[in-house]
């Protein structure tokens, strides 16, 4: 049995991952998922920094009895996973990079973060769904999933604004991390969703290559939120990817 640490996107919760959870847990893994938005997280009131919340993960993990952990993030959470690698590679056994990017922020979007960011302070969540979807969720979700789309919709306006300032303005300062992805050399799975427009192919081709040639799966149908939108489909990649572990 192997402890895996799922790691969600922004600015969305553990329940992102349930499906997830609950497949990896049937086949026999112990699966944590900590929650990185919440309003008790205590570096909410340290600097923006990725190299904070991979803190927290790591006293989490401990915490749970795990010293040693594999590691799957989507978007954010694949920042995350890339931040863990940084700081503590030899504590990560395996590691899965879904919808995601190794490379940093350009200067626009960066602003665009910091922008976003103020506006959050200024006026709270409820402008976000309206103004994200369609980047979070591909054609096929927005067109044919009304369910998931409402989920995530709702998953977006119970975010708590302070965090999520907090989260954008660290994500905007995290570096490339092509170079800590080359050193490492465990089990790895790259992922993306067809119809992501926000890390698309190229960005996940770059991943795997780092990676030493990982698997790289694509998901038909499925945008940014690709755990979400076709949720059985990445559940099984998870699976495989796990049972690689030691």
């Amino acid at each position: 049995m192997a402890a895996i640490a799922l790691l969600h996107a922004f600015p969305f919760g553990p329940a992102m991952f349930a499906a997830q959870e609950r497949a990896l847990t049937e086949a026999g893994h112990e699966v944590l998922v900590p929650d990185l938005l919440s309003s008790e997280r205590s570096y909410r009131t340290d600097e923006p920094d990725m190299a904070a919340m991979a803190r927290y993960v790591l006293a989490f993990m401990a915490d749970a009895g795990h010293q040693q952990f594999a590691v799957a993030g989507l978007s954010m959470g694949g920042y995350l996973a890339m931040a863990l690698l940084r700081s503590v590679p030899q504590r990560i056994d395996a590691v899965a990079l879904l919808d995601t990017k190794a490379s940093a922020d350009t200067e626009a979007a960066a602003r665009n973060r910091e922008a976003y960011a103020e506006r959050v302070e200024r006026e709270g969540m409820a402008w976000v769904p309206e103004a994200t979807l369609d980047q979070l969720l591909g054609e096929t979700t927005r067109e044919t999933r009304a369910a998931v789309v409402e989920r995530v919709r709702r998953w977006i306006l119970e975010a708590d604004p302070q965090m999520v300032a907090w989260a954008q303005r660290a994500m905007a300062q995290r570096p490339d991390s092509t170079a800590d992805l080359a050193l490492f050399r465990r089990p790895a799975l790259v992922l993306v969703g067809q119809e992501d427009s926000l890390t698309p192919l190229p960005e996940s081709l770059a991943m795997a290559q780092a990676l030493g040639g990982a698997p790289l799966s694509e998901i038909a149908s499925a945008g940014h939120l690709a755990a979400v939108e076709c949720p059985n489909r990445v559940s099984d990649m998870l699976v495989s990817w796990a049972a690689r572990l030691p």
